[in-house]
């Protein structure tokens, strides 16, 4: 059968039937392939939505890890150095700026460090106790750390022969973003007795 004969054949209704039966397999095989792909493009798209939920997830813990560790140890190492209450939060994110502070892990164990500069102008990692031991030679430090020979008492006694408060407008913008109204307040009361006072 040449080639003419053949194109006559597959025309009849005996050609035309083989023909189909020839093509039915493959089609079939076609819309399964289809199907296995519109399936696993589903899958992929579930897959990257809770990839992108962990991701956030992740984010979120790391933002408490970072609040528990560091913000937390810079509270207590701050107390210690006898920093205004009200001076807090806006000092610990000044610290938390200014020094780079970050979490460190190594396997399971999680440590803050941040960055501070030797004398030679080398950057070296360092632990939040020593950040706190330079910043307290800084003139910020001054401003914020409470005098001790004032003898205690009251808040409004802490300014009366104490270290002058920090200046509401000395403050950087985020020292004050990160103020709480109370903050706020209670830092423009001092300074209302502190220009009483002085």
């Amino acid at each position: 059968m040449d080639i003419n004969e053949l194109n006559q054949w597959i025309e009849t209704p005996e050609g035309t039937q083989w023909l189909e039966s020839q093509k039915r397999p493959l089609l079939d095989k076609r819309d399964e392939l289809l199907s296995q792909l519109k399936s696993a493009n589903g899958k992929l798209s579930e897959l990257e939505r809770r990839n992108s939920q962990t991701e956030s997830n992740l984010s979120e813990e790391r933002a408490a890890l970072t609040s528990a560790l560091v913000d937390q140890e810079l509270s207590r190492l701050l107390k210690q150095a006898h920093v205004f209450e009200v001076a807090l939060p806006s000092t610990i994110a000044a610290l938390r700026e200014t020094y780079g502070i970050r979490i460190q892990a190594n396997g399971p164990d999680r440590k803050a460090i941040g960055t501070i500069k030797e004398e030679d102008e080398a950057e070296k990692q360092a632990s939040l106790t020593e950040i706190v031991n330079l910043w307290r030679q800084t003139p910020e430090a001054a401003q914020v750390i409470e005098n001790k020979n004032n003898g205690g008492g009251s808040p409004g006694s802490l300014y009366k022969g104490a270290v002058k408060p920090p200046p509401l407008q000395k403050l950087s913008g985020q020292a004050l973003a990160a103020m709480s109204d109370d903050e706020f307040r209670n830092m423009r009361t001092a300074a209302l007795n502190n220009a009483k006072d002085f």
